[in-house]
């Protein structure tokens, strides 16, 4: 079952609850450990990413199942390897999907997934081989427009608890909000298990009042003129 934990910029993320601030345009899911990747975030249908990163080796970036990539990003905003795994390859991932899904380890500290274009949500697991050591790891997101999730969530990762998380767009106030990156900092760890939701705003034109008021009246200028002309 989910638990939401949502987060608002320059207010704190609590654990427990919805924060009461309407203005929150990015929320935080998350579901725990055993628990499989939900189909729908925040009412976003979801596409899981395609497994194809299971042949080893190092990438910077993972193709989406919609359009564009993910990019993987260093501290420093620069291009950072991971090593492409498969969660069955490690007896540290716990997770309740049923089938096998692609998973990109590293030793770095911190990593920025840079998000495709039209990002409406972005669902994650975080793994770690490391003991139980209280909370250990944090994360954070952007966006392109609004408040976002600016202040640190933190949680606890470790082999036997795979955490993982849905965030997506909050644009019930009309609002074209789209994800635009998510940044996490555990110790030697991995994430995978991705799903996403792309989709461009869309939206009707609705003519000005004085542009109907000349079709108005351009109409019945005609039907005048066909009247005289009938007559």
């Amino acid at each position: 079952m989910l638990k939401h934990l949502t987060a608002v910029t320059l207010f704190a993320i609590t654990s427990l609850g919805l924060s009461s601030q309407a203005s929150a345009s990015l929320i935080l899911d998350s579901y725990a450990s055993g628990t499989a990747t939900p189909t729908t975030i925040g009412g976003y249908a979801m596409t899981d990413f395609a497994v194809t990163n299971g042949m080893g080796g190092s990438t910077t970036n993972v193709m989406s199942p919609i359009s564009g990539s993910l990019n993987f990003l260093d501290q420093n905003n620069n291009p950072l390897g991971m090593s492409r795994r498969l969660a069955d390859d490690v007896n540290w991932w716990n997770n309740g999907e049923t089938s096998d899904y692609d998973i990109y380890t590293t030793s770095n500290y911190l990593i920025t997934i840079l998000l495709p274009e039209n990002t409406r949500a972005f669902s994650f697991s975080v793994g770690a081989n490391l003991g139980s050591t209280n909370n250990n790891a944090w994360l954070t997101a952007t966006e392109s427009s609004g408040l976002g999730i600016d202040n640190q969530y933190w949680f606890n990762v470790n082999r036997d608890n795979t955490p993982g998380f849905g965030i997506y767009a909050n644009n019930s106030n009309g609002s074209c909000s789209t994800i635009t990156s998510v940044t996490i900092d555990p110790e030697y760890w991995g994430v995978g298990n991705f799903s996403i939701n792309q989709d461009q705003c869309t939206t009707t034109s609705v003519p000005e009042p004085s542009s109907v008021a000349l079709l108005a009246l351009g109409l019945l200028g005609f039907s005048v003129f066909r009247r005289k002309n009938n007559a």
